[in-house]
C-alpha cells in the first residue's frame, strides 16, 4: 500500500470501492480511509467507522480475517484515525490509536512489516511535533528515514528524508545531527519530491528569500496533486512568510490568502490558527493594526487547544509586534518573551533569531538599553552560526534603533565613518540587504536614513534618502494590494464578496492602506505621539514665537534642518501651517505648560 496516491489513483480506488464487496470492500475501505486523511478527513472518519463495525461483524459470525490481514487493516485503520486525531489535536486519541497500530505490527507479513514500521514512525513524529515534544519527533525521524530507506519504498524513503531533512534544517543545533542519509536525492515521484524541495527551501528563507518562495511554491503545486492538504499549506504560508521578506505584498497576501482557504476546508483548528496569524501578519504589514490584534486574538482562540510550542510562539511573536505598532510596547515586550521561551523550548533556531532581534528593538523603544543589547548579541551569535543573511538585515536596523534611543550611553561601532551610530547600523542594513537577491528597500528605511541625516544636520544626504524614499514608495507596486477584493478575503468578508457579486455597483471602497512600518515604528510613523525629540523641540519654541533662524540658532542647527523638522511635524499633526501645528499640539496636549 503506498503512502500517498495521487488525484488519478484516488479515482481508480474511489471506483474500486464502489464496485467491491465482501472481503475485497473491506481492503478497499481501509485504503480509502489511509489516503483520504488529509484531502476529507471527516469522511475517513466515516469510513474507518464502516469499516470497524464490518470487523466486528465478521469476528462475531465466527469469521475472523486471516492474522496477516486482519493486523494489516487494524495498523492501517489505528495510523489514519491516529493521524486524523493529530489534526484535530486530539492528542491522547492519537497515542492511543499508534499503540494499537504498532500492536498490530507482529502480526504482519515480512513484506508488510518493513513499511509499516517507517508508517509508524512518522505518524509518530507528527504526534511528537503537535505535542511540542521536540527531542522525541526528532528521534522519530531519524528512526523513520532509516527504516525506510532499508524497506526498499522509494516513495516512502524519499517523503521519510523530506521530513527529516526539513525539521533539521529549523533547528540546527549543535547536539543535533544531520539526517543519517545525505547525497543525491532519493527517488520516489511527486511526494517524496515536494518534501525534498521543502528540504532545500527551508535553509534558504533568511538567506535567498526568493529562492524559498520559488521552490515552495513548486512543493506545493506537486503536492496538491497528491492530497496532501496540510503540507500545502504549510509550505504556501513559508511561500508568503519569504514574499513578505522581500517586501512583495501582493504575493504574500495571494499565498496567505490560498492557504487560509484551504485551512478553512479542513476544520483543523491548529492550521486554521496558523493560517489566521498569517492574515493578522499582513494587515499589520498593511497598517491596519486594530483588525490585525483582532485577527490574531482570534487565531490564539483557535490555538488553545494545542500544547505549547512553536504554533502558539508564532501567535505570540505577531501579537507582540502589532501591540507595538499600537504604540503598547510593554504589553509587547511580556507577549514577545513568551514567545522566544517557546522558540528556545523547541529548538526552533531561525524563529529564535528572528524574534530575539525584534525584542531588541521593543527593548530599546522602552530605553532598556542593556535588555535591547543582550537580545541582539544573542541573535547576532546565532545569524553568524547558521548564515542567516537576511536577518543581518534587520538585526543593522535594530541596532541603529539601539543607538538612537541610547546612543549617549553607548560607544561607537568600531569602524563607524558615519556621523552617528544610528546612521551607521541603518546604512549597514540597507547595504546588507542590497546583497540579497530580489531584496527591495523599503521605502520606511530610506525615511528612517533621510531623519537620521537631518538630525546629523546633513541636508545634502537627508534629501537624498528622502528623494530614494519617494520614488521607492511610488514604484512600489508591491506595498499595495492590487485587487481590493483580497483585502476582503484578508479581513474575512468572504459574505459580504458573495452579496455583492450580484449587484452591478462595485463593492465600497476600503480606507486607503498605509504603506507597511517596520516592527518597531520609527520617527516617521503616524501620529502625534511619535514626534522625534527634535521636532518636540522645535514645536515647544514654535508655540513660543520663534522664527525658523531663532530656532536654528537655539538648537544649534542650520535653517535647513529646522525646514526639514518643521514639514515632518506638520505632517504628523495633519496641520497646514505654524499656527495650526501649534493649536493642534495644545488640543493633543502636546505642550509643556506656559508654551
Amino acid at each position: 500500500m503506498k503512502f500517498e496516491l495521487c488525484d488519478e489513483e484516488l479515482a481508480g480506488l474511489e471506483q474500486e470501492l464502489e464496485d467491491a464487496g465482501g472481503l475485497a470492500r473491506l481492503q478497499a475501505l481501509a485504503e480509502m480511509a489511509w489516503h483520504l486523511r488529509q484531502r476529507d478527513s471527516l469522511r475517513a472518519l466515516k469510513l474507518i467507522a464502516e469499516s470497524e463495525r464490518r470487523l466486528a461483524i465478521a469476528q462475531a459470525a465466527g469469521k475472523p480475517l486471516p492474522p496477516p490481514l486482519a493486523a494489516r487493516l487494524g495498523l492501517r485503520l489505528s495510523l489514519a484515525a491516529s493521524e486524523i486525531a493529530v489534526h484535530f489535536c486530539r492528542l491522547d486519541e492519537a497515542h492511543t490509536q499508534l499503540r494499537r497500530a504498532r500492536a498490530c505490527l507482529l502480526g504482519l507479513s515480512e513484506a508488510d512489516y518493513a513499511w509499516a514500521v517507517g508508517d509508524c514512525w512518522l505518524v509518530e513524529a507528527a504526534l511528537a511535533k503537535a505535542s511540542g515534544e521536540r527531542s522525541r519527533e526528532l528521534q522519530a525521524l531519524r528512526q523513520a528515514e532509516a527504516v525506510c530507506a532499508a524497506s526498499g519504498d522509494a516513495q516512502r524513503a524519499g517523503i521519510a528524508r523530506g521530513v527529516a531533512c526539513s525539521e533539521f534544517s529549523i533547528s540546527q543545533s549543535a547536539d543535533e545531527h544531520a539526517p543519517a542519509t545525505s547525497g543525491a536525492p532519493v527517488a520516489g515521484g511527486p511526494a517524496a519530491e515536494a518534501w525534498q524541495l521543502a528540504a532545500q527551501a527551508f535553509p534558504l528563507c533568511l538567506r535567498e528569500p526568493a529562492t524559498a518562495a520559488g521552490l515552495f511554491l513548486r512543493a506545493a503545486e506537486l503536492a496538491r496533486g497528491m492530497g496532501m492538504r496540510r503540507f500545502v499549506c504549510i509550505v504556501t504560508m513559508n511561500a508568503g512568510n519569504a514574499w513578505l521578506e522581500l517586501g512583495d505584498l501582493n504575493n504574500a497576501a495571494s499565498c496567505f490568502e490560498q492557504a487560509a482557504e484551504l485551512a478553512a476546508r479542513t476544520g483543523w483548528p491548529v492550521l486554521m490558527g496558523t493560517s489566521q496569524t498569517q492574515i493578522g501578519r499582513v494587515l499589520r504589514h498593511l497598517g491596519r493594526f486594530e483588525e490585525s490584534q483582532t485577527v490574531l486574538h482570534e487565531a490564539l482562540a483557535l490555538l488553545r487547544v494545542a500544547p505549547p510550542g512553536t504554533i502558539k510562539a508564532f501567535a505570540c511573536s505577531e501579537l507582540a509586534l502589532t501591540l507595538l505598532s499600537l504604540g503598547q510596547a510593554p504589553a509587547s515586550v511580556a507577549v514577545m518573551d513568551e514567545a522566544i521561551a517557546l522558540y528556545r523550548a523547541a529548538q526552533s533556531n531561525v524563529n529564535l533569531a528572528l524574534n530575539l532581534v525584534r525584542q531588541a528593538r521593543a527593548q530599546a523603544q522602552l530605553g532598556a538599553t542593556e535588555a535591547a543589547l543582550a537580545a541582539a548579541g544573542e541573535a547576532q551569535a546565532l545569524i553568524e552560526r547558521f548564515g542567516y543573511t537576511a536577518l543581518a538585515v534587520e538585526l543593522a536596523e535594530a541596532l541603529a534603533e539601539v543607538h538612537r534611543h541610547g546612543g549617549a550611553k553607548l560607544p561607537p561601532p568600531p569602524g563607524m565613518t558615519a556621523p552617528s551610530a544610528t546612521i551607521h547600523f541603518a546604512q549597514t542594513a540597507l547595504h546588507r540587504g542590497m546583497s540579497i537577491p530580489g531584496w527591495k528597500p523599503p521605502p520606511a528605511l530610506l525615511a528612517y536614513l533621510a531623519d537620521a541625516w537631518a538630525e546629523a544636520d546633513e541636508m545634502a544626504q537627508a534629501y537624498s534618502y528622502a528623494r530614494l524614499a519617494r520614488l521607492a514608495h511610488e514604484q512600489g507596486d508591491a506595498l499595495k494590494l492590487k485587487d481590493p477584493r483580497t483585502m476582503l478575503h484578508l479581513l474575512g468578508y468572504r459574505s459580504l464578496l458573495a452579496a455583492r457579486a450580484s449587484e452591478p455597483v462595485a463593492p465600497p471602497p476600503l480606507r486607503p492602506a498605509v504603506e507597511p512600518t517596520p516592527p518597531a515604528p520609527g520617527p516617521l510613523s503616524a501620529g502625534p505621539e511619535s514626534l522625534t525629540p527634535k521636532e518636540g523641540e522645535i514645536l515647544q519654541l514654535l508655540a513660543r514665537n520663534y522664527s525658523n533662524k531663532e530656532i536654528a540658532q537655539a538648537l544649534g542647527v542650520s535653517a535647513e534642518t529646522v525646514k526639514w523638522h518643521l514639514k515632518g511635524l506638520y505632517g504628523k499633526l495633519a496641520a497646514g501651517s505654524r499656527r495650526h501645528a501649534v493649536t493642534r499640539a495644545r488640543t493633543l496636549g502636546m505642550l509643556h505648560s506656559g508654551a
